[in-house]
């Protein structure tokens, strides 16, 4: 990491500008020809441009209209006023085609949902959810719409408020992004989290609840008849691990601002046997957070819907319908209980391999069935950007065989008769204008009602147990009786709609603790914490107690039950002795002190296996308390325990402490300096300690560490490795021992000094090691190499040829080797030393996309500019299947996300599209040293950056001047400058084959 002292001149290169126009896109007919659908579907165009452009989010009313939220104007491009529109599309000749669009309300900004509910649409649009109304039924908001809520976080971002859904309690659902919420309700509930959630709330603004924690970015949740929810979750590119989530009502779902660990670090932390190993990125592996149902892979998921109609067969019905536009496909999860929780499998039903244009972001079910795609249309998405604000399609999906019919009139409902059939609509809209009609009636709809549970279809009794329930009185009786129905799944939703009474039923659900379904006997976990008593630890003891250590689901629902008594619960639970070894995740959930104690002190038995000691300290490092951490140490120092075991605790202990959400306030603690002191002294762990202080710049080890380097009775390697960690924990007066060190007897040590003096980049000594004649051509020639291997190193010999003080027998060399230099602010500053006539031809600072457009690309010979080309210098930020450097977005399937042009213009314009993780951050400290990389972590403790060098930076909060995010990337904008149009062409052809 370069710090800059305060007031220090930074010279930024911008040059020239670039002009990009996006590929010839297909044509909507093109297009449509491109799809490729199950053999269950049929896909004909719905809308395209100009009737609707950029859909985000579409919903269908009971007439079967098509109710579009249009981005034209996003995120860089957002006008001010705003300009986006919600508008509605109509198919009023039946041909199964819109040809009629009628733009309900302009002036929007950037809306990512719009939901109907009668005369009410909703719109949320961070940080506001909007209400307009339409009375006379024109299509036309009436006025302005009115703010319901406010503080929903992300603001023109993409991780805010996203769409909301219509429950079968009447009630909205909202999936919201991780920059967070404090919103207080019209009721004066209140919401607030620093992450994404589950959100959910009466239609009036009130009863606002959090249902589930800690996504990254879901898109959008969908909720079935049942009450059961499900959505997907976007992760950080390149980390193959986008989810599909069940929801756990109360569940904490593992993200905090970033993933535990680099994907890089995967196989080193995480043995293949590791349970749920492939949700690392959320901490699905690790006791207490909710793993996924699925996890994807690659992908930028977006919206989801329940599908629960028999239309297209037994495949698709009573599951979520999935649009993830990062890989251009539209996919069924099939959820079926297993245990305490579920089982998921998916199968894609509409992709696009033809067109990398194909953007499928929302997905609807009309009236009779029929479905609606909306297809963004755009070369590239996430991360903020879109190159295409003229273009959107809408697809209309319909059962090869057999014909379409819905059973119900369009709402709203003058009877109950009318009603009770239209509570079967698979469309939520047709089913709340049914619930509203049921609602106003109240005690007259309770027959029908009742009839219904007893006598309809699946989805239609559940649909009728909500409104009984909120009708309320006598009606909820109905609910009560179902605790006692034949059917587990009936058994189950009634325990789900009585648990929202709080205590209220807590003598009628607590006695299905003994029920012989899990279902059941999770509904009644989730349930418990609302209910207090001993009654109720009884249920949760008893529940608990089946635990043996495979049911995931069971684990996470007694953890979400136990909440706040959970030592209690772990003192009925080991009434007749301890919880078993299979039951040692619970233990951990309920007692992480006592779980550490159990590790450790297995761990320091003295017949442990390699193989067993290595399960040990996995367990333990998922343990959050802090108790493990300093138990590792102390085992890491136990001069009776075996080296391996001591250097494998040691290592254990500072890969948790760098992760986010680990053990990370040992950083900060005195004690594990004075530790690591100690173990510098040992010489079965010096050099394992010495990596530690390195790793966790414990710099109040710095003078132990330079006392090392000094001491000529250690090995030569010890004390080589000494000055590099010394280096990186930068001592005072570090450079003048260094010098000391140039002279040492053993080369390794004086190379090693060499080496440091060049990473320090101390002027001074590097001025003497060029001018001083006790320093041979080879020793300054060493110098020299290692100095140009770097950004701020080439500045320096730039400033040494400048003044005339680097040998003349290395100039040449330097200049040569800067011209080659990975940065290409490097390679332009020492252009100068070239004549203009010598200068190879390259694209400079003028670029033209449709030049390099034009030119078809050798993937091959990309691959070899990729990966070894310096002009172009990928690989120092970019890793593709595991080759190359972590710094930047993976890119082994980006080649699926764009398409050519919208790679280019990714390249040409990084700045445009920024994910979260890969924004850059200036942070200056009180005493003027600055800092730059990406935010890994900042709480009231510490800010925590990644700097170009992929290393880890710790400042102090308490030290922390400025914190503030750049509006540029680290990537260069001038990266393909050094190379020609056909190295370009290349490159992009290689890209394009990384799927």
């Amino acid at each position: 990491m370069n710090t800059i002292a305060r007031g220090a001149l930074v010279v930024w290169l911008v040059c020239g500008a670039w002009a990009a126009t996006a590929p010839a896109q297909l044509s909507p007919e093109e297009e449509l020809k491109t799809l490729e659908a199950a053999p269950d579907f049929e896909v004909s165009l719905f809308a395209s441009e100009p009737l609707v452009t950029n859909p985000a989010a579409i919903d269908v009313d009971t007439h079967g209209r098509v109710w579009v939220a249009e981005i034209q104007w996003y995120r860089g491009g957002a006008q001010n006023p705003p300009a986006d529109k919600i508008k509605v599309l109509e198919d009023t000749d039946g041909d199964g085609r819109a040809d009629k669009a009628t733009v309900f309300a302009d002036g929007v900004f950037a809306p990512m949902s719009v939901c109907v509910a009668g005369d009410k649409v909703y719109v949320a649009t961070s940080p506001d959810l909007w209400v307009y109304e339409d009375k006379d039924g024109d299509l036309k908001a009436d006025g302005p719409p009115k703010k319901l809520l406010t503080g929903f976080g992300g603001h023109n971002h993409d991780h805010g408020a996203h769409s909301l859904t219509l429950g079968p309690d009447h009630k909205w659902w909202m999936a919201h992004g991780d920059r967070g919420f404090d919103v207080q309700g019209t009721d004066g509930s209140h919401v607030k989290y620093s992450w994404g959630a589950v959100l959910r709330g009466e239609l009036d603004g009130s009863q606002l609840e959090t249902v589930a924690l800690n996504f990254r970015n879901p898109y959008e949740v969908c909720v079935d008849s049942f009450g059961e929810a499900y959505l997907s979750d976007n992760d950080n590119d390149g980390n193959e691990s986008v989810r599909i989530c069940w929801i756990m009502e109360g569940g904490n779902y593992g993200w905090f601002g970033g993933p535990p660990f680099d994907k890089q670090e995967l196989d080193a932390l995480l043995s293949p046997e590791t349970p749920y190993r492939q949700h690392w990125h959320f901490r699905g592996h690790v006791p207490g957070f909710v793993p996924a149902t699925l996890v994807t892979g690659f992908g930028s998921p977006t919206g989801i819907c329940i599908y629960e109609s028999d239309a297209f067969g037994p495949k698709y019905q009573d599951a979520p319908l999935h649009t993830d536009a990062g890989p251009r496909v539209c996919r069924v999860y099939r959820h079926e209980p297993s245990g305490f929780g579920m089982h998921a499998t998916s199968d894609v039903f509409l992709s696009n391999e033809g067109d990398n244009y194909f953007r499928p972001d929302d997905i609807c079910v009309a009236p009779n069935g029929a479905l609606y795609v909306s297809d963004w249309y755009d070369g590239g998405v996430g991360g903020h950007g879109y190159n295409n604000p003229e273009q959107g399609r809408i697809f209309l999906l319909v059962p090869k065989h057999g014909k379409l019919a819905r059973r119900e009139q369009p709402g709203p409902y003058e009877t109950i008769d009318e009603a009770v059939v239209a509570l079967g609509s698979p469309n939520l809209a047709t089913q709340y204008l049914a619930r509203e009609r049921l609602l106003a009636e109240g005690e007259k709809s309770v027959p029908a009602l009742r009839k219904l549970v007893d006598e309809g279809e699946a989805n239609d009794r559940a649909r009728a147990l909500w409104v009984l329930d909120r009708i309320g009185g006598s009606a909820r009786k109905a609910v009560v009786e179902k605790l006692g129905s034949p059917n587990k799944s009936m058994r189950a939703l009634a325990v789900r709609i009585l648990r929202r009474h709080g205590d209220q039923y807590a003598s009628e659900i607590l006695p299905l603790a003994d029920d012989s379904s899990d279902e059941v006997r999770r509904e009644v976990l989730l349930a418990l914490p609302n209910i207090e008593g001993p009654e109720a630890l009884d249920a949760l003891a008893k529940i608990a107690a089946v635990y043996a250590g495979s049911d995931r689901y069971l684990l996470e629902a007694i953890n979400i039950a136990a909440a706040d008594r959970k030592q209690e619960m772990l003192a009925r639970l080991e009434q007749d002795g301890p919880l078993s070894d299979d039951q040692f995740a619970l233990l951990q959930v309920l007692s992480p002190s006592r779980a550490a104690q159990r590790v450790l002190a297995k761990l320091e038995s003295d017949d442990l296996d390699e193989r067993t000691a290595e399960a040990l300290l996995q367990n333990a490092v998922h343990i959050p308390s802090l108790e493990a951490g300093w138990g590792l140490l102390r085992l890491a120092q136990n001069p009776e325990a075996s080296s391996a075991l001591r250097r494998q605790s040691l290592n254990r202990l500072v890969a948790n402490v760098n992760r986010r959400g680990g053990w990370s306030a040992m950083a900060r603690d005195k004690k594990l300096a004075e530790a690591l002191g100690t173990l510098l002294s040992d010489e079965e762990l010096r050099e394992t300690a010495l990596r530690a202080a390195r790793q966790l710049r414990v710099r109040r080890l710095a003078r132990n560490v330079v006392a090392l380097a000094q001491d000529k009775d250690l090995p030569a390697g010890q004390r080589a490795a000494a000055i590099d960690v010394a280096v990186a924990l930068r001592p005072g007066e570090l450079a003048k021992k260094l010098g000391e060190l140039l002279a040492d007897a053993q080369p390794a040590v004086a190379d090693a000094a060499l080496r440091g003096l060049v990473d320090l980049q101390d002027i001074r000594s590097l001025r003497e090691i060029f001018s001083d004649e006790r320093f041979d051509a080879d020793t300054r020639r060493a110098a020299s190499d290692r100095l140009a291997d770097g950004t701020a190193g080439a500045i320096v010999l730039l400033r040494l040829i400048d003044e005339d003080r680097l040998p003349e027998e290395l100039k040449s060399e330097v200049v040569s080797k800067a011209l080659e230099h990975p940065d290409a602010n490097v390679r332009v500053l020492f252009e100068k030393f070239v004549p203009e006539d010598q200068r190879a031809e390259k694209l400079g600072n003028v670029i033209s996309a449709d030049e390099i457009l034009a030119l078809s690309g050798d993937a091959n010979r990309g691959r070899t500019i990729f990966f070894k080309s310096s002009a172009a210098g990928c690989k120092q930020c970019h890793a593709v299947n595991g080759f190359g450097s972590s710094l930047g977005p993976e890119l082994t399937n980006v080649g699926k996300k764009y398409d050519r042009g919208a790679l280019l213009e990714t390249i040409l314009d990084p700045s445009k599209a920024i994910a979260p993780e890969f924004k850059a951050y200036l942070l200056e400290t009180a005493s003027g040293q600055v800092y730059a990389g990406f935010l890994v972590e900042q709480n009231d403790k510490q800010v925590v950056l990644k700097d170009v060098k992929n290393e880890t930076i710790r400042v102090p909060a308490d030290e922390v001047e400025v914190l503030v995010p750049q509006p540029k990337s680290l990537m260069p904008e001038l990266v393909l400058s050094q190379v020609t149009a056909q190295d370009a062409a290349d490159l992009l052809a290689f890209l394009t084959t990384l799927k």
